[in-house]
């Protein structure tokens, strides 16, 4: 092999990978933002005395989950972005439905803390 062929394929080799990395992370960011306007959207529908807090939702969300990084106008874009595309739950896999449904559980439990913790402010 010569050097020129040796490095020809390192970086064909590295482009298409990269290229395959970003869309799975681009197809898996799509999907959590879904999600997480999903969420949001749920919350606010089913959330006991909505209207009280339904302004500053998206404020509390982004102040009680700052690891995220998700500012309330990137929440807002989320739940925007379920609304706008209700499709899309039936184009996530059947393994993300798996997952999903595990989380659920966990999330209605959460949920049902938070509008406590909320209404008792």
């Amino acid at each position: 092999m010569k050097f020129n062929h040796l490095l020809n394929s390192i970086e064909t080799t590295h482009v298409h990978f990269q290229e395959v990395a970003a869309k799975a992370i681009n197809r898996s960011l799509t999907i959590r933002n879904w999600m997480i306007g999903c969420y949001i959207v749920e919350y606010e529908q089913k959330g006991v005395n909505r209207a009280r807090y339904g302004a500053q939702l998206l404020e509390q969300i982004s102040k009680a989950l700052p690891m995220l990084k998700l500012s309330p106008t990137n929440l807002k874009l989320c739940r925007q972005f379920y609304q706008y595309y209700p499709q899309i739950n039936s184009e996530i896999s059947v393994e993300l439905k798996t997952v999903l449904f595990k989380f659920i559980s966990q999330w209605q439990m959460n949920l049902k803390k938070l509008t406590c913790e909320f209404v008792s402010q």
